[in-house]
């Protein structure tokens, strides 16, 4: 995400991010990705499921998950594309779509922070 481009709203970072972009606590890549897993393995799908070709909406909503928690932590897209067999363009359209997922639908505000709580 870009320093420039808007949030959707304060009160949705409040209940789901780190706030990792304002200087908070940022894991090393190995804590994220396993964390990222482990949020995976919480809304019921396999890592084995999340970089397979398969185009099934949940499981394209965890990859938006896992996508935008990466960037999160200061992950590159490139590099969350890397990991998910997927290209960096797919990774920048995960975590923007994931922004307005929450905004627009109230079960995926509820299911990022299930991932989180993993």
């Amino acid at each position: 995400m870009k320093a420039n481009e808007t949030i959707p709203s304060e009160s949705f970072y409040l209940a789901v991010g780190t706030l990792a972009h304002q200087g908070g606590y940022r894991m090393t890549e190995d804590e994220a990705l396993q964390r990222a897993q482990r949020g995976v393995t919480r809304l019921g799908h396999t890592w084995e499921e999340i970089v397979s070709p398969v185009r099934l909406r949940p499981l394209a909503d965890a990859r938006k998950m896992v996508s935008f928690f990466l960037r999160d932590q200061g992950w590159t897209y490139k590099a969350i594309g890397k990991v998910m067999n997927r290209d960096h363009a797919t990774a920048v359209h995960h975590v923007r779509s994931l922004f307005w997922l929450i905004e627009t639908e109230d079960h995926m505000g509820r299911k990022y922070n299930e991932f989180l709580s993993a």
